[in-house]
């Protein structure tokens, strides 16, 4: 997959105008027509690949899908370079069990209790467990399906958080839209909330001495006075509304 941002050598993050002024320096640079003879077919070719990069790149739509199939491409990347250096591990190791099985008297034994954590293809049963040829079958199945599906939502999970950062590192701002039914459970939750304030307040409202210890604050602070004054006028033209 071509890498348009390298072709008009530019950075990810680069703006519409800082593209159409590397396009346009491109396009002169490398024009055939001020080419040498020997070096015109290949200024050609350049201009065919800068003419197709600015296209895409300078299309907003266009840019945020190439976005998407760039960072695809490079996860697929990295999974394949990781499976080689994995594959190369294992055999490594494979080399270093057998030299390690021989007897070397002048070794002490290692300490070291320390353990890696390793995910195998889960071990398919032979016709010996099983006396049901179906039934062998169908676990079979099942544990090749479950190891899939686990695989599979791995490997999403990992190109979706690769994906989210690299388009973090270009200067998207991400932003999760909550679910309806999460939105429904918060206002649900804020509003039984402000019901319960209102009840608590109400009830102590009704009790002799915290009301005359309210009242007593609310005559000797000229602040809070106030503030409750506002409220007050604030709720009965709420109120008032629906009169």
């Amino acid at each position: 997959m071509k890498n348009y941002y390298e072709l008009l050598e530019v950075s990810e993050k680069a703006s519409q105008e800082v593209i159409k002024k590397a396009y346009i320096t491109l396009v002169k640079k490398y024009h055939p027509d001020l080419q040498p003879d020997g070096e015109k077919k290949v200024a050609e070719e350049r201009i065919k690949e800068i003419n197709e990069a600015y296209e895409v790149l300078s299309d907003t739509a266009k840019r945020e899908k190439y976005d998407r199939q760039l960072q695809m491409q490079r996860v697929k990347n990295t999974q394949s370079s990781n499976n080689t250096n994995t594959s190369n591990r294992g055999s490594v190791n494979s080399n270093y069990q057998t030299q390690a099985s021989r007897p070397n008297k002048q070794s002490k034994p290692s300490t070291n209790n320390s353990q890696k954590r390793v995910i195998h293809t889960p071990r398919v049963r032979n016709n010996d467990d099983f006396n049901n040829v179906d039934m062998q079958e169908d676990y079979n199945n099942i544990i090749k399906e479950v190891y899939n599906n686990a695989y599979s939502n791995a490997y999403n999970d990992a190109y979706n958080q690769a994906y989210i950062n690299n388009l973090r590192n270009m200067g998207y701002d991400i932003q999760y839209e909550k679910p309806l039914m999460e939105r429904v459970k918060h206002a649900f939750a804020t509003i039984c909330g402000i019901l319960i304030f209102l009840v608590i307040c109400f009830i102590l409202w009704h009790i002799p001495f915290i009301k005359n210890y309210l009242l007593g604050i609310y005559n000797d602070n000229s602040i809070i006075k106030a503030i409750v004054d506002i409220l007050i006028s604030i709720v009965k033209s709420f109120f008032g509304l629906f009169s």
